[in-house]
């Protein structure tokens, strides 16, 4: 079996999954939380936790809704979960846990993450009657930012011989 030798550097490999995770995690959660997933031109804005029209809040309560922001919430929760990860492999190294087990790990949780956030996307884009906007495309560039994320992972698994 070959010797694993994990080269960390913020200006190396490493440091490329570690800043596009951090560019997918304030993409995703700007998109996350305003109301810009979709607009209607009477002037109402639809985001995944509230409608807002002429002062007026309102909360959808319909099933494909209600799965729409399940799936994109657990995307956020696995996409800060890779984002603790790939922190813990480049900036702490006297953990218990070896690199190794950190970097497969973060690949794991990243790819999760986007199936969790595709779905949403799939869900509401079946679903939405209005235009999509900003706040739903800042989330499929998070989601987009972490797959390259996950990507750029494996090749860092490869470069270190542990695949």
């Amino acid at each position: 079996m070959p010797i694993q030798t994990h080269q960390i550097s913020l200006q190396g490999l490493s440091g490329g999954i570690f800043w596009t995770v951090m560019i997918a995690v304030v993409f995703y959660a700007l998109g996350f939380a305003t109301v810009g997933w979709e607009h209607s031109s009477r002037g109402w804005w639809n985001g995944l936790w509230m409608t807002c029209t002429s002062g007026t809040t309102y909360y959808s309560n319909e099933d494909w809704f209600k799965a729409t922001q399940a799936m994109i919430t657990i995307g956020l929760i696995l996409l800060v979960a890779s984002l603790i990860t790939i922190f813990l492999y480049m900036f702490i190294h006297s953990l218990s846990l070896s690199k190794t087990a950190l970097i497969k790990a973060f690949t794991i949780l990243a790819f999760l993450a986007v199936v969790f956030m595709v779905i949403g996307f799939i869900i509401f884009g079946a679903k939405h009657k209005y235009d999509l906007n900003w706040s739903f495309v800042f989330c499929v560039i998070g989601a987009v930012f972490c797959f390259i994320a996950a990507i750029l992972a494996i090749f860092q698994m490869k470069q270190s011989n542990v695949v």
